[in-house]
């Protein structure tokens, strides 16, 4: 096409042209591109193309730049000129034109800020917050739905947590996510109308709609809030349009084929539908833009009606409303109720109003507690993917268990867990489970297991990864450790079998030998055993040869109400979690026997229990033995009995457990503390690690 001829197409798109048209501008910016080559020699005119694609690509992604159509007009005159120009003179005289025009009207700071729509800092980030949470439903409504193809109801759930997200993206000015949100929507509306069979092909362009807007919403908590983000989802488009749906006359259809509407004019409204993220129906932009009368409209819409016949009346539902509130409130709000429940704890008054009131403080406690806490079910669901996905691209069949979904724990933990736990599912099944071949000659069911849990024992919160696989070689392990120079070779056989595992969370350590995409560069633990640590866990790892692994990731309740056992050895208050107790009572010396002069054991009805003295522990000074000894029972999470002895028993009370803050994050055997009446600060007991100080204590 000659240079003349694509400026008369210009021309007449820019006559056509109305603000926000993007499909216009897309074609705009397909013709002007071209004209480059016909100014390949000339210095400001090629500059003036380049700058003409900026200013059409800022109006699309922005919209409603400051005079951009005159702007435009104005400079295809001047190219036009400088082409019809005769001589060098008017050329000459061209290029300080159009070098004064592109000066003139560079965009000024306050013009360009201008040009981004506005949206309240507030609202835009309670949508953020909105839409994360919705995705991580949507996908556990996918993978419901996998399982069970027919369910109704996951096909209604999913239609109304992606119209939800396209109608907040219309208010927001936010197209790209709309746009996704509205084809996703649409696939959807044909699997709850019947038109479509919900298949596998169906289920992974879902998860793939999800993820797509996993990115978006990534980009827009990076900063890029424009109305149209730069991320390509035609394919994406393309593969939902390839779908076998048997599709009913669209509105647009409808009035073309009635003769109200022309084809140009249904792709402009739907592109106007676009723009505002298609917060608006189709036939309003037609009566509002003048395309049809309100008359024409109804009359088609009825005449759409009744082809597809009458639609059930929905019912309303009542729902609990959910509100978004910045967590400095929140935390603000349970601190102050914390502070508020010990000074009352302080106060000895004893009538029934106050009795009343410090219940009903203990409720608010309980009630303010729950604000800062949520379920572990959007974490088990990312986990429900992850089995899902790599199973798939091994060739494995694996079957995910969950337990304890509804357990609730400190949003900031779950947030942490999910990359330590996707290792750990990730190792369990590339490392774990092994081929249906392989277990079927095993004699194992071909489908591996792994079972995945979340429990409270005592003042701690234990998630568990378990998988039914090969288990962890010692033999295996060790050899890698001595090639590494991790263990000395006269050394191995000396380890337990809890110190040959641990080796694997050494940086680097990998048994693979081979690096794939899904593990073997021994990075993953490492990962794991940092953020677990860095949040105050430990890690416990049970394991049998051919039988399967357990990993088990212990953390202790960071702010909280327990009822506690409150004892005192010496001048220092220790509290015991009442979960963890089993008994206490008197020990008399006769109970008490030695076992290698070393370690104390307790005949308990019988029973032999391993005894532990608190002041040994933790390195009290005692200037003369007690009168007499009080034995607390405790069982730490494997279920095993010991006894603490202790001075004195002093109550069985409620009390509000604080951390230590940073400067005693690492201390052992203690997991927070707690202020009593008076004042007095007693400190909170972690059983397991209390047994690991006295063992390892004993073995010195």
């Amino acid at each position: 096409m000659s240079p003349a001829a694509q400026f008369i197409k210009i021309t007449n798109l820019m006559l056509e042209y109305e603000t926000g048209d993007f499909l216009m501008l897309s074609d705009l910016s397909d013709l002007i591109a071209p004209l480059k080559d016909a100014f390949l020699e000339t210095n400001e005119p090629y500059r003036l193309i380049e700058w003409l694609l900026e200013k059409i690509s800022a109006e699309m992604k922005k919209a409603g730049c400051p005079d951009f159509q005159r702007h435009v007009s104005d400079a295809i005159d001047l190219l036009q000129s400088y082409l019809a120009a005769e001589d060098d003179g008017q050329r000459a005289g061209l290029n300080e034109r159009i070098a004064a025009f592109m000066l003139e009207r560079s965009p000024k700071k306050e013009e360009a800020e201008a040009a981004i729509p506005f949206r309240d800092d507030e609202t835009f980030q309670v949508f953020l917050a909105d839409v994360v949470d919705r995705l991580a439903e949507a996908q556990n409504l996918v993978l419901e739905l996998e399982g069970k193809p027919d369910s109704a109801e996951s096909i209604q759930a999913l239609f109304r947590v992606f119209h939800t997200i396209k109608g907040e993206c219309g208010f927001l000015k936010l197209a790209t996510l709309g746009e996704l949100t509205h084809n996703i929507e649409s696939l959807l509306d044909a699997m709850r109308n019947g038109k479509c069979s919900v298949e596998s092909v169906h289920i992974d362009a879902l998860l793939e709609g999800i993820d797509l807007a996993r990115k978006i919403v990534a980009q827009l908590k990076d900063g890029n809030v424009v109305v149209f983000n730069d991320y390509p989802l035609d394919p994406f488009f393309k593969k939902l349009s390839g779908f076998s749906v048997c599709k009913k006359p669209s509105l647009g259809d409808m009035l073309v084929s009635d003769g109200k509407l022309r084809e140009d004019e249904v792709q402009k409204i739907l592109q106007k539908q676009k723009e505002a993220a298609f917060s608006k129906k189709f036939g309003e932009i037609a009566v509002k833009e003048n395309y049809l009368t309100s008359q024409e409209l109804q009359e088609t819409l009825d005449k759409q009606r009744k082809s597809e016949g009458a639609t059930p009346e929905k019912k309303a539902e009542r729902q609990d409303p959910i509100i978004k509130v910045r967590a400095s409130k929140i935390n603000f709000l349970v601190d102050m109720i914390g502070e508020l429940l010990i000074a009352m704890g302080q106060v000895g008054d004893e009538t029934p109003a106050f009795a009343q009131m410090k219940k009903i403080t203990r409720s608010l406690q309980f009630g303010a507690m729950e604000l800062r806490t949520d379920t572990v079910q959007s974490l088990f669901g990312t986990i429900r993917r992850v089995v899902r996905d790599l199973s798939k691209q091994l060739g494995k069949a694996v079957l995910l268990e969950t337990r304890g979904e509804d357990m609730e724990i400190d949003r900031n933990l779950i947030e942490k867990l999910e990359e330590p736990l996707v290792h750990l599912v990730r190792n369990s099944i590339d490392h774990g489970i092994g081929s249906p071949e392989e277990r079927t000659a095993l004699g194992k069911h071909a489908q591996g297991t792994i079972v995945l849990s979340a429990e409270r024992r005592g003042n701690s919160i234990v998630i568990s990864v378990s998988d039914d696989g090969r288990g962890l070689s010692r033999q295996k392990i060790l050899s890698k450790a001595i090639e590494r120079g991790l263990v000395r070779p006269e050394a191995a056989e000396a380890m337990s079998d809890a110190q040959v595992h641990n080796l694997i969370f050494a940086s680097g350590f990998s048994t693979s030998e081979t690096v794939s995409q899904v593990s073997g560069r021994g990075v993953g633990m490492d990962i794991v055993k940092t953020v677990v640590t860095n949040n105050r866990g430990r890690m416990e790892i049970d394991t049998k040869p051919g039988v399967g692994t357990t990993f088990r990731l212990i953390f202790p309740l960071s702010t909280a109400i327990i009822d506690g056992m409150i004892t005192r050895n010496l001048d220092n208050t220790f509290i015991f979690p009442i979960a963890s107790v089993v008994e206490s009572l008197k020990v008399e010396p006769s109970m008490l026997s030695s076992v290698n002069g070393a370690v104390e054991v307790c005949d308990l009805r019988g029973e032999p229990i391993l005894v532990l003295r608190m002041d040994q522990v933790f390195s009290m000074d005692r200037p003369e033995p007690p009168p007499f000894l009080i034995g607390v029972v405790v069982e730490n999470t494997d279920k095993r009995k010991f006894m603490i002895l202790v001075d004195e028993v002093i109550a069985k009370r409620e009390v509000v457990i604080k951390t230590l803050g940073n400067r005693f994050k690492k201390m052992r055997g203690i997991t927070s503390g707690t202020v009593l009446a008076g004042g007095k600060i007693g400190l909170v007991v972690d059983v397991d690690q209390l047994v690991d100080l006295s063992l390892l204590e004993a073995a010195r």
